[in-house]
């Protein structure tokens, strides 16, 4: 018998349990190499742009004797900062400019999020999301702190209107438990769209009403595009661009998240970064710091991007491109086979229903169950693993990653919109059966269509 752990431990073995699970799909990722592994269509990595960045890389990243020490500062390298406050002065427009010494760095967005909960909320207590939302922020505020997630649901026809303040209201009075945060994702994941100037105002005067902070999560702001499907979205706007002394809010009450896993396709390089102008909250985090630096590898090869006005330019007009290309690719299969989607504007994924998909006889038996977990224990298998999320997958709808593979095959016929490239109408081509074939077709290879079971894992927000 092994030794005991302490009762915390206990409390979250089971989660060590699912991230196995996890460990064990990305070890069987479909590759050219493995070519009858997992399609991760679970997880917002955009690998559209990795060829692109490696080239760049591979002739710009160089290292300095000071990065080979703890650096010069532990807020983040200042090289890094700067660069970073230059990016949110050219593509976030804010309304005061920003400095370095405003942003603390960290290894990756999560890690970052579970401080800034640690600051913020006491635990037991909660922060405040409307639903659907990203399931991750379930992991990063619970796990060490034990900080609850209370979702708000906004029916979809009153997401990103005013109205969304309501449904954020009631959940606030229903809670059970003290809210102390609100967070807003912008563009939100996983609907893929922009909140308007005058929703965003409405969050932050909710904030100052119920003496709350808001932490505003806008990793995806430069994965913007526009499609057949909208062809004028609403362009994203940053928090930072608003004048919150004339809203009467206190500008020590509002963050902002950002990061480099999606615009710059680099999950795997983990760097983040706060910006706040909270001169307590920014002491506090210094002090802990030291748990999430940034590596000098990954701050100097995003600094050698941010720090090239041309080259990252170019960057986010070719990742831009890639994009749409990308969701036309995908929304196209959707369409042949009559499976309705909500149309997205924004990062990597759009929301899917596969109800008629999973309604065939030989998934039929799951659409009986009304909770996640029922369906869970039916659909999970060797080929598939489910993230649940509640009144989800009895919904079936599910968030699909539309930038799962590099390798889409770019239709010949092209229009433009804004010069970014679309694909040909999808009247004029043939989509695969299944999503697999979908992919391996891609690449020229014609496999016998899988059954249903092969198409995961399955990514659900939490609704």
């Amino acid at each position: 018998m092994e030794p005991p752990l302490s009762q915390f431990a206990e409390t979250r073995r089971k989660d060590g349990l699912k991230v196995k699970r996890h460990e064990e799909v990305m070890s069987d990722a479909f590759s050219e190499s493995n070519p009858e592994g997992l399609i991760n269509l679970a997880v917002a990595e955009n690998s559209l742009m990795t060829g692109y960045l490696m080239n760049y890389f591979k002739n710009h990243f160089s290292l300095r004797p000071l990065d080979f020490t703890y650096g010069d500062s532990l807020a983040g390298n200042l090289r890094l900062r700067t660069s970073l406050a230059q990016l949110f002065n050219v593509y976030f427009k804010p309304f005061k400019p920003v400095s370095a010494d405003e942003l603390m760095a960290g290894g990756g967005l999560l890690p970052i999020i579970g401080q800034l909960g640690r600051a913020l909320v006491d635990p037991g207590n909660a922060i405040l999301i409307a639903r659907p939302y990203y399931h991750g922020f379930d992991m990063a505020l619970g796990a060490l702190d034990n900080i609850k997630v209370q979702g708000a649901h906004v029916p979809l026809h009153e997401a990103f209107t005013t109205k969304e303040l309501d449904h954020l209201e009631l959940a606030l009075h229903e809670a059970g438990t003290k809210v102390q945060a609100v967070f807003l994702v912008n563009p939100q994941n996983p609907y893929g769209r922009c909140y308007p100037k005058e929703v965003l105002e409405a969050y932050c005067r909710f904030c100052e009403q119920h003496d709350l902070h808001l932490v505003s999560d806008e990793i995806y702001a430069l994965s913007t595009f526009c499609s057949r499907d909208v062809p004028t979205p609403q362009p994203f706007i940053s928090i930072l661009s608003l004048d919150l002394e004339s809203l009467s809010v206190k500008e020590s009450r509002v963050h902002m998240l950002y990061g480099m896993s999606k615009d710059f396709d680099a999950n795997g390089f983990r760097a983040g970064v706060l910006h706040t102008r909270n001169r307590t909250l920014y002491q506090f985090l210094l002090a802990t710091s030291i748990f999430s630096i940034v590596s000098s590898p990954t701050a100097e090869l995003w600094n050698s991007l941010l720090s090239d006005e041309r080259g990252l330019k170019a960057y986010i007009e070719a990742n831009r491109a890639a994009l749409v290309e990308a969701y036309e690719h995908i929304t196209e299969w959707l369409r042949f086979h009559d499976l309705p989607y909500i149309p997205s504007s924004a990062g990597h994924f759009l929301m899917v229903n596969f109800r008629p998909l999973l309604s065939q006889d030989s998934m039929g038996h799951v659409l009986g169950y009304e909770n996640d977990a029922g369906m869970a224990a039916q659909l999970g298998g060797k080929n598939e693993v489910v993230t649940r999320g509640a009144r989800t997958m009895a919904q079936a709808l599910i968030r699909l990653n539309t930038s799962t593979l590099k390798t889409f095959q770019a239709p010949k016929d092209t229009q433009t919109c804004h010069d970014v490239h679309h694909s040909r109408p999808h009247s004029q081509s043939k989509a695969p059966t299944h999503l697999r074939e979908t992919f391996l077709s891609s690449r020229g290879n014609s496999p016998s269509a899988p059954s249903v079971r092969s198409i995961s894992p399955l990514a659900l927000p939490r609704f």
